[in-house]
């Protein structure tokens, strides 16, 4: 009987893979099918492909190309259009593909990094220079996608936190690192091309740093574009950082609420808004760390118009660490950061001020949370 019931459901699913195979008979194979890209040599060049046999123009951009000008990819007779660059140095680099006018996604490689607009392709040339970011045997922390409704905005939103390994048998409140975005990225980029929970879990394996709660909040507000005017009022989301993001984290973990225990960071768009939260809030917090950021002239001299007794408030002087980087002198935001410190210099507000390659782009701020994230909470 047994026998007989398993030999009608193999002849059912037999007559049903013949009917299936005869509605969608066999494709045309394509080179697509084989094609691999990105692909590293071995002197460290890296070829990226992408079958369009229609396409006219295809050309690439990213911050692996040394100017960041857009470059041609060349067609072959089978459709598949390729370009090679390089060697590169070791590190996690970004670019996208324009086929024809249309940003379009690298479909043979799956890593990505999530901005406000789209997703960009990631591609990692290792070496001993990335060891610092590399996925390792070590414990590893875990990272929330978390939403929360923000009172101040009328909305839900989003944020990402990380919570270091063994974060559930500690009793202990732990200090917290709220880490802002750049203009264009949201609240998945310092973990998707930042690498920064494999950066602080490496951190923490080498006993480097302290434990520690990053929070990385979404720095774009419904139907606002990138602030950078003078003060948190200026900016809707700095209602939501003090009005709802801290009350939040500050109820749902195990962290500490003193102000010595939070640090506040933040590259470019971020940047301004850690400067425009921070030295308006001075008491909240004892860690501040712009990256890669300053204000425009106009907004220095709406600094001075309007707000001399903030830059004069004596508690700047008080946080333990104020701590500004810079992507070198191709860092887009250098002069502008130039002029900033110097109105920090005029009225006495006392930093820190370290310059590293990599310009206005992650190259340079992975190396700025490597490099400050030890610093905090000593």
């Amino acid at each position: 009987m047994l026998n007989r019931y398993l030999f009608a459901l193999l002849a059912t699913l037999l007559s049903g893979s013949i009917a299936q195979a005869q509605q969608f008979p066999g494709r045309t194979p394509t080179p697509n099918d084989t094609l691999v890209s990105p692909r590293i040599l071995p002197d460290n060049r890296l070829t990226i492909s992408i079958y369009a046999p229609k396409a006219s123009e295809v050309t690439l951009m990213g911050d692996l190309l040394p100017t960041y000008t857009p470059v041609k990819l060349v067609k072959d007779e089978k459709g598949v259009w390729t370009h090679t660059l390089g060697p590169l140095a070791p590190n996690v680099y970004t670019y996208d593909l324009n086929v024809d006018g249309v940003k379009t996604f690298d479909p043979k490689n799956a890593k990505f990094k999530e901005s406000q607009n789209g997703i960009s392709n990631i591609v990692e040339v290792p070496g001993k220079e990335t060891a610092y970011l590399a996925v390792k045997n070590v414990p590893h922390g875990r990272v929330e996608s978390v939403w929360y409704y923000s009172s101040s905005l009328s909305d839900t939103r989003r944020m990402h936190i990380y919570t270091p390994p063994g974060y559930d048998q500690l009793k202990e409140a732990l200090p917290v690192l709220y880490l802002l975005h750049g203009g264009g990225d949201n609240d998945a980029s310092w973990t998707t091309v930042g690498r920064a929970n494999f950066i602080l879990d490496n951190l923490l394996a080498e006993g480097k740093m302290k434990p520690m709660i990053v929070v990385m909040p979404a720095g774009h507000v419904p139907g606002k574009g990138p602030a950078m005017g003078a003060g948190p009022d200026q900016d809707p989301f700095a209602k939501d950082f003090l009005s709802d993001i801290i009350p939040y984290v500050e109820k749902n973990y195990r962290v500490s609420a003193k102000r010595e225990h939070r640090a506040l960071a933040g590259l470019s768009m971020g940047g301004i808004q850690t400067m425009n939260i921070a030295l308006f809030n001075p008491d909240k917090f004892s860690y501040v760390l712009p990256l890669s950021t300053g204000y425009f002239p106009p907004v220095l001299e709406e600094l001075e118009k309007k707000y001399t007794s903030v830059l004069k408030n004596p508690k700047i002087n008080q946080w333990k660490l104020f701590w500004i980087a810079m992507g070198g002198e191709k860092d887009i935001a250098y002069q502008n950061n130039k002029n900033t410190m110097a109105l920090f210099d005029k009225y006495g507000i006392k930093y820190k001020y370290i310059e590293v390659p990599g310009g206005h782009t992650f190259l340079a701020w992975r190396d700025n949370l490597y490099t400050f994230a030890p610093l905090l909470f000593r």
